[in-house]
């Protein structure tokens, strides 16, 4: 179960999300309270709304997939996580605030943060009327199985 006695703290990642929620006429309903504990209380991670369901089974809470899947796209929209697609049919999201990139091991669907500073981009120059919003950057490596058979 989630642990109701902590002692409150405005500048936690789950309160500053909640207050964003309310700041933006979005009302911090139950459901999106667990949502935001299970997401921002347990470090800087990705999970998929598939894990999240399985965490929300575990703590004996009941929200359905759809409605993970729905917050995790309002949260995502708010600025609170960032959505990294990696394939046409997976999406992880991630709950890194800090300007970073993403490796992502295929064929152990794991992703791990790389700091801008490792990645050196060449980015072209943007017209004066469009302003660059972001960069995603999803490394993807598969592990060499084939050289470590006998």
């Amino acid at each position: 179960m989630l642990d109701h006695n902590k002692i409150y703290n405005p500048l936690s990642n789950f309160n500053k999300a909640i207050n964003k929620l309310s700041a933006n006429g979005i009302r911090p309903t139950k459901q999106r309270m667990i949502l935001a504990k299970l997401l921002f209380e347990k470090g800087k991670r990705h999970i998929s709304a598939e894990d999240l369901f399985d965490e929300v089974r575990e703590e004996d809470r009941k929200i359905s997939l759809a409605t993970i899947y729905n917050t995790l796209k309002q949260f995502t929209s708010l600025g609170l996580i960032r959505e990294i697609v990696v394939d046409q049919n997976k999406s992880l999201y991630c709950t890194n605030k800090e300007s970073h990139y993403h490796l992502y091991i295929e064929d152990e669907n794991k992703v791990i943060d790389i700091p801008t500073k490792n990645i050196d981009l060449n980015i072209p120059s943007i017209p004066a009327c469009l302003k660059l919003h972001d960069v995603d950057v999803i490394v993807r490596i598969r592990t060499l199985k084939e050289k470590y058979k006998n």
